[in-house]
């Protein structure tokens, strides 16, 4: 009885073994399949249709990629890749960084030149006043845009119609717009005025009054922001709006909240996935005309870890990811705006509103937004300043010389 025992037992552990040593050996053939490996922090990282893409990459270079998250929160992802590149840490090669870190990292010398990336046909086809501005720096290139984020008007029909307006097409409108009483807890304008996000309002108000961030003389940039104060001393606009960011901001205004906000392209997958996005509910629309068709533009980048030991790997993935093809298989994997300008105007991408989309293309200025080599922290005072302007707690002329004084650094 006990040798039968014994002998099921004794085959029972050579079939494990056998299996344990076929998923070795098939793992092995796996990982030498690949001609190289790379590992990428993303901010997509979670996101089950950028892991579906990465593995067709991946496929398709052969060249296994892992990704790795990093934080949401804009401070902590910002303070935690600084902390890791000043480390000479050489586990993580790319990077997915927003203007905010690339103005930083290209100057403190973190990440590596990628001249050879960005050829002159490559760098023709994004916003050359954006490539030059963001992406260079003593004219060498740090980094390689693959998502575009055009500041855009978005609008909810029923206010519209409530409002009795055709549409909003110009100041007048605008201000028609958001001074209608929608309701109790309900706003003609919306955002998302929390120290470090209201810096985009600031900026995009500024733009379309054709103000100039740099010069807090300038009548025009006085317009602007008087005009943002007066929106919430007349009540168009909620004050407590001060703490909210943009996740905060985009669930209002699916709820019906708001009658209107400006907000980066890239949010146009949460509004269609909420239910509420279409002609007669929440949409896209054309930039009302103020003083000046303009609007900020920001891009998503990758940048090479300098001390990464993957660099020829790298430089393959992002020789893909620049090209037209690449473009057009991340803009139709993600349904995002990619950053090639030529991309979006000539190639049949499966985006949302596209057309509208390519009429701020064709017809309004792209402004980069102003960023220091320090960018969070000025934009974080800058931010602090401005709510104090808004709750009276200072005056139009103090925020004009403090303001000044942030932009006059160097």
């Amino acid at each position: 009885m006990y040798k039968k025992i014994f002998c099921i037992l004794l085959c029972i552990g050579l079939i494990l073994s056998s299996c344990n040593n076929y998923e070795k050996n098939e793992e092995k053939e796996i990982s030498n399949y690949y001609e190289d490996e790379l590992n990428i922090m993303h901010i997509e990282a979670d996101n089950p249709d950028f892991k579906n893409y990465i593995n067709d990459v991946s496929r398709k270079l052969n060249m296994k990629i892992n990704i790795i998250p990093c934080p949401d929160d804009a401070n902590n992802r910002q303070a935690e890749i600084s902390t890791l590149l000043l480390s000479g840490n050489s586990n993580i090669d790319l990077i997915s960084v927003n203007d905010e870190m690339v103005s930083e990292f290209k100057v403190k010398g973190y990440i590596e030149n990628l001249d050879d990336i960005m050829s002159k046909n490559i760098v023709e086809s994004y916003p050359k006043d954006y490539v030059e501005s963001v992406a260079m720096y003593k004219n060498h290139f740090y980094s390689v845009p693959y998502l575009m984020d055009i500041m855009m008007f978005w609008v909810n029909e029923k206010h519209i119609k409530y409002s009795e307006l055709e549409g909003v097409k110009n100041l007048d409108d605008f201000s028609l717009f958001v001074s209608n009483d929608y309701g109790t807890n309900m706003y003609g304008y919306g955002s998302a005025w929390d120290e470090t996000y209201i810096y985009n309002d600031l900026s995009q108000f500024i733009n379309m009054f054709d103000g100039d961030y740099y010069n807090w003389n300038n009548d025009n940039t006085k317009e602007a922001v008087k005009f943002l104060h007066d929106m919430l001393k007349h009540g168009y606009t909620p004050q407590n709006q001060m703490i909210d960011r943009y996740e905060q901001m985009e669930q209002k205004f699916i709820d019906g909240k708001y009658g209107c906000v400006f907000m980066y392209s890239g949010a146009i997958n949460i509004f269609l996935n909420s239910g509420k996005y279409g002609e007669d509910g929440i949409h896209v629309a054309e930039l009302p005309m103020f003083k000046k068709n303009a609007t900020n533009i920001a891009t998503w980048q990758y940048v090479l870890n300098k001390s990464s030991k993957n660099k020829n790997a790298a430089k393959k993935f992002l020789s893909y990811i620049s090209s037209r093809e690449g473009s057009i298989d991340y803009s139709n994997a993600m349904n995002q705006i990619p950053a090639r300008i030529d991309v979006i105007l000539e190639e049949d991408i499966d985006v949302p509103d596209i057309d509208i989309i390519r009429k701020y293309v064709e017809n309004t200025n792209f402004k980069v937004r102003p960023l220091s080599s320090n960018p969070m922290n000025d934009i974080s005072e800058m931010g602090r300043i401005f709510q104090k302007y808004l709750l009276d707690e200072i005056t139009l002329d103090d925020l004009c010389n403090l303001a000044q004084s942030i932009v006059d650094r160097k």
